[in-house]
């Protein structure tokens, strides 16, 4: 009996912003995916402020009282700055905005959790190395734990949205979504094949394998499997097989054919009591051309 498809229609949009020009482009997405799915969206801000050891009990106890009155006139600070980018789109948005004195990752995990948010949008620039650990990656820290699915922006980036226009409908036509042909890399398959449906666009599922002689109508039997016929009559479901490294074969390929959209099952190990996922996802994150929609496997 063929698998039911994962229906992928967000309601709950959290939006992570610090008020760059890189989290005004995360805003638009956002924005648009509200737009699009009918969600509700929240626009969330979060700075870490230590009060210093040296700081008596007194003073230190005015000064968290001070920064709770701030957080009333930062919250209007913020509606602002979004009526700023998307200006009439606000009219048509269901918009919330929510401060936190806290570590900008620890609180957008918190908030995920705490406000059922079933999607997030988050800019970053895809640093690497040195830079990387100097500048410090937020997404790279919401990736590495996040428990729903993570849609990762970053500028000169192959747009599907005109971002003058944040109330646009996305224009996505081609989806790639790199799967290894096991259960849970499936599920990423299925959201992928959810927005598929919802946009009319073609979706290329692409395996990576070492051996050179793999049988792409094997391949194709078993993504079938996966996906129940009144879907596939629904999309283009197109297998190709590639050979060698991962991440780079999935890049190339975005770039070859111009993908609007990658949707990457993204895995979680457990390691000395913290997580982390595969080189295949950091590497895919960091160097798309494309936007990035991460499925977590827990």
């Amino acid at each position: 009996m063929p698998k039911k498809t994962l229906t992928f229609e967000p309601r709950e949009i959290l939006c992570p912003i610090d008020f760059s020009e890189l989290s005004d482009l995360a805003l638009r997405y956002a924005a648009a995916g509200a737009h699009q799915f009918n969600a509700n969206m929240t626009v969330f801000h979060a700075a870490h402020i230590e009060v210093p050891r040296y700081i008596t009990r007194g003073v230190a106890d005015q000064i968290t009282e001070e920064i709770g009155a701030v957080q009333k006139d930062f919250k209007a600070y913020m509606a602002r700055h979004v009526q700023f980018v998307l200006g009439s789109a606000t009219e048509k948005l269901s918009l919330s905005y929510k401060f936190m004195q806290s570590h900008p990752v620890d609180a957008i995990l918190e908030t995920a959790e705490t406000s059922r948010n079933d999607l997030i949008v988050l800019g970053t620039r895809g640093f690497s190395g040195m830079k990387r650990l100097l500048m410090g990656s937020v997404a790279h820290g919401v990736l590495e734990s996040a428990s729903i699915p993570l849609f990762i922006v970053r500028q000169k980036q192959h747009d599907f949205i005109d971002i003058t226009k944040p109330g646009s409908v996305p224009q996505i036509k081609n989806i790639l979504c790199p799967c290894n042909i096991d259960a849970p890399a499936g599920m990423g398959l299925r959201y992928a094949v959810s927005l598929s449906e919802q946009f009319h666009a073609d979706l290329t599922v692409l395996t990576i394998s070492e051996e050179e002689k793999l049988d792409e109508s094997v391949v194709k039997e078993k993504l079938c499997n996966w996906i129940s016929d009144n879907v596939q009559a629904k999309c283009v479901l197109n297998p190709v097989v590639r050979h060698g490294n991962a991440a780079e074969q999935i890049i190339n390929y975005a770039k070859e054919e111009k993908s609007d959209l990658i949707v990457l099952s993204a895995r979680h190990h457990s390691f000395h009591g913290g997580k982390f996922f595969g080189r295949t996802t950091d590497l895919v994150v960091r160097h798309a051309p494309l936007p990035v929609l991460t499925v977590p496997i827990l």
